[in-house]
């Protein structure tokens, strides 16, 4: 079990809710076929974790962008060797040296500038909310202001930023009827913390 913790666990319904995309989209990113180039297998048996979910992200922006799918796999074989990690699609350094590859594999993204500067402008917005640590592996995402996705807290679900509390807890228990100063005064939270976790777990079900 001690191989689980501080990774985030996360199933193929999970990750599709978290990253807005249908679960049939994922689980297909996760599976080879005879055309078909794997994107993404996974670091838990059967279950994904934080980095999975990450990397999924960017999988979805560049599928969405109209990247091919074996030029993601080869950008992701090709990253995983030039950063030194499993888990390129999920490192600071993938803007700087993604650009570079995907570069190399022609007009996939039309936003008025040319290779490289494109890529950056698609990934570097899913940079931003996260944090990195001293290896330049994804630490921490924030999602939404006061939400944060950590995967050494409550097995990565999204939280209210700094605290335990899930953000999933508060919708579900708003829905029972109680309102945002009744649930700030339970968990200790500002009004605005406990507004910004319904409102983040109301954007997904969206």
């Amino acid at each position: 079990m001690g191989f689980y913790l501080g990774r985030g666990i996360y199933d193929v319904a999970e990750v599709a809710r978290l990253i807005r995309r249908s679960r049939r989209r994922v689980e297909g990113w996760a599976r080879a076929g005879e055309e078909q180039a794997l994107l993404l297998s996974g670091e838990l048996d059967g279950l994904f974790s934080f980095w999975d979910l990450l990397s999924f992200r960017v999988i979805s922006e560049l599928v969405e962008r109209g990247v091919p799918r074996g030029e993601i796999a080869r950008g992701a074989e090709y990253l995983a060797v030039e950063l030194g990690t499993r888990r390129p699609f999920a490192h600071e350094a993938l803007a700087t040296a993604g650009r570079g590859f995907f570069a190399d594999i022609g007009s996939w993204v039309d936003v008025g500038l040319g290779g490289q500067q494109a890529f950056q402008v698609v990934v570097e917005p899913l940079l931003e909310p996260i944090t990195f640590n001293d290896s330049g592996i994804a630490a921490i995402w924030r999602p939404r202001k006061s939400v944060w996705v950590n995967p050494e807290v409550q097995a990565g679900a999204p939280c209210v930023d700094g605290t335990r509390i899930p953000t999933s807890t508060l919708a579900d228990l708003q829905n029972t009827g109680l309102g945002i100063e009744e649930l700030s005064d339970d968990y200790q939270l500002s009004t605005e913390q406990v507004q910004a976790a319904i409102t983040y777990e109301a954007s997904l079900a969206a």
